[in-house]
């Protein structure tokens, strides 16, 4: 099936997949890239519909033998694609079931079994949850839990940050955030708040365990105040005069690379 009309329903059901509440209603999400593609195949995720033009369809066909590949012409991709240098292969895919991303309530039984989680205040850039979620896989983390007002998971920004490893990293926005911090306690697990104060604990004088749960927060403002009051400890990486703070990507990847040295890895 070939489309070269911009306005074809099928072109533009998809396009509107890029609306967090287009993506929420149908519960579907676009994978733009090749690379996305074949990790989206090979994770296993239900995929709905793929479009390609006509250069890539016998790739499209040899990853999803027997299933239909829409071929498009270059200004329909154009339409269904917001990436600078497009790679002609787009695919819409059902939303993850490791992935939580409405109100989650947890309670302590979720954590008995143990587990390495990163908790996520206010990050609201999609490009950085995106790379923290990459760096989390790198690094072993299990799962992440965001507050609800964290960059929505599956904005196309976040997909292509994350790359593949979106498709197997189990995550969560709950709706209470300071509630959860009870929680793991409870669950016998130490809350770690991140933030800009020397008189807090430096990072490379902790004892890191297994259960040890960092708090991330905002690019600009940190984390919530009300996570920071019930957080059980408040941390800090001790930089050089001058640098005033870090990318929240990259203290993200500083304290789960203390987790995974912890761990003995």
């Amino acid at each position: 099936m070939l489309i070269t009309s911009r306005t074809n329903p099928a072109v533009s059901a998809a396009a509107a997949l890029r609306d967090k509440k287009h993506r929420d209603e149908k519960k579907m999400f676009l994978l733009d890239g090749i690379k996305l593609f074949e990790e989206a195949v090979k994770a296993g995720l239900d995929i709905v519909s793929v479009f390609a033009t006509e250069k890539n369809l016998p790739l499209c066909r040899k990853l999803l033998p027997g299933r239909e590949i829409t071929e498009v012409t270059e200004p329909v991709f154009d339409r269904l694609s917001a990436e600078k240098s497009p790679q002609g292969v787009i695919c819409v895919a059902k939303y993850i079931d490791k992935i939580h991303n409405i109100n989650k309530i947890y309670k302590v039984d979720d954590f008995r079994d143990g587990g390495r989680y990163l908790m996520l205040s206010s990050l609201r850039d999609p490009g950085n949850l995106g790379t923290v979620i990459r760096t989390a896989a790198a690094f072993g983390i299990d799962g992440l839990i965001l507050s609800s007002d964290c960059a929505d998971i599956y904005n196309p920004k976040t997909v292509r940050a994350a790359m593949g490893t979106l498709f197997r990293m189990p995550a969560a926005y709950v709706r209470d955030a300071v509630q959860t911090v009870s929680v793991l306690g409870e669950a016998g697990y130490s809350v770690c708040a991140a933030v800009l104060d020397p008189e807090s604990r430096r990072l490379d004088r902790m004892n890191v365990t297994d259960k040890t749960v960092f708090v991330i927060g905002n690019e600009g403002h940190g984390i919530d105040p009300a996570i920071v009051s019930a957080a059980h400890e408040k941390v800090y990486i001790p930089m050089e005069e001058g640098v005033e703070s870090l990318n929240a990507s990259a203290a993200a990847a500083v304290f789960m690379w203390q987790m995974r040295l912890s761990s003995g890895k």
